[in-house]
This record gives structure tokens, sequence and C-alpha cells, in this order.
């Protein structure tokens, strides 16, 4: 009997050593990144199987930059910028929406141009139109405020990247 309770009481002492080391493996902060293949069954044990580790994900550190132009557009008022014979329109607000709040770009010569913008994120941009000019381009898109604008998704960046053609046509509807 004596022998009986002794080899209980081993038998008993592995089995608690085990539960115990599996909760401390558990109880870790730390997620376990790679995971061991389970492959065959081997002799040499658990130690000796390959780890399979998922890829890290890219690194969402590239920055956007939208640009455009704002420009009298001339008859035929098709709404394409043509830079031979159609100018920009100086002194007009262009205002950016995004993550971060809004910005607002004063054109001078009619160009406009947002940088270091974060990707991964939905902008808004719009124009603040003078009194007595009709929009040609774009001819849908964003409301804005007097005009239509231009919803533009950014994903994830892992370079820097520029988006560019973001333009405004308008003509004056004053006679000369």
């Amino acid at each position: 009997m004596r022998g009986s309770i002794v080899v209980l009481a081993l038998a008993m002492s592995s089995f608690v050593g085990s539960v115990s080391q599996a909760q401390d493996t558990a109880s870790t902060s730390s997620p376990k990144v790679c995971v061991k293949d389970p492959g065959n069954p081997s002799s040499s044990g658990d130690d000796n199987r390959s780890k399979k580790c998922p890829a890290p994900p890219p690194a969402n550190t590239g920055k956007v930059t939208i640009s455009g132009n704002v420009f009298f557009d001339l008859a035929p008022y098709d709404g394409v910028f043509d830079a031979e014979n159609e100018v920009g329109i100086a002194g007009w607000n262009v205002v950016l929406t995004g993550p971060t709040g809004s910005m607002s770009f004063l054109t001078v010569t009619g160009d406009f141009s947002f940088a270091g913008l974060p990707g991964d994120a939905t902008y808004t941009l719009c124009v603040q139109p003078s009194a007595g000019w009709t929009q040609t381009s774009p001819t849908s898109g964003a409301a804005c405020p007097s005009s239509f604008g231009y919803t533009i998704v950014v994903p994830p960046l892992a370079a820097d990247s520029t988006i560019t053609g973001k333009d405004f046509g308008f003509y004056s509807n004053t006679t000369f």
C-alpha cells in the first residue's frame, strides 16, 4: 500500500508541474508571433520542429501629396485644364478636409498642393469660388459649399506618393 501511495504522489507531482507551467506561459503578456509546425511526431521532440512566422505587415510610413489647379476654363468650357491656353485663377481658397480636420490653401497662381498627409485616410477637396463664376470641373463628386469637389481615398502607404490632376475649372459669367 505504501508503494502505491508513493507512485500516486509521483504521478500527481508531474501533473501539477505541467499544469503550473502551462499557466505560467499563458499568463505572459506578450503574444506569440511564431507558431511551431505540428509536423509529424518524432522521437526528437517538439524542440526540433520548424517555426512558421507570418510576414510582418507593411509599415504605414508613406506620406501623400495632393495637388491640382484652379483654372479659368475657356470655350468650349470642357473642364480640362489646357496649360497652353488657360490660366490659373489666383486668390481662391482650396480646402482639404481629412482625419486631422481642415487645411486651407490660398492659391497664388491657381496651383495648389497639400503635402505630408498620412495614408490610410479619406480626404475631401473643395474650392471656394468667387461670385459670378460657373464650375466646369468636376461636374459631380463630393458636395462642397457652392461647388463640387473630390473625395480622395488614400490606402496605407509604404512609400511616399503623389496624387495630381485634382483640377477645378470655372468660367466667368461676366461679359467683357
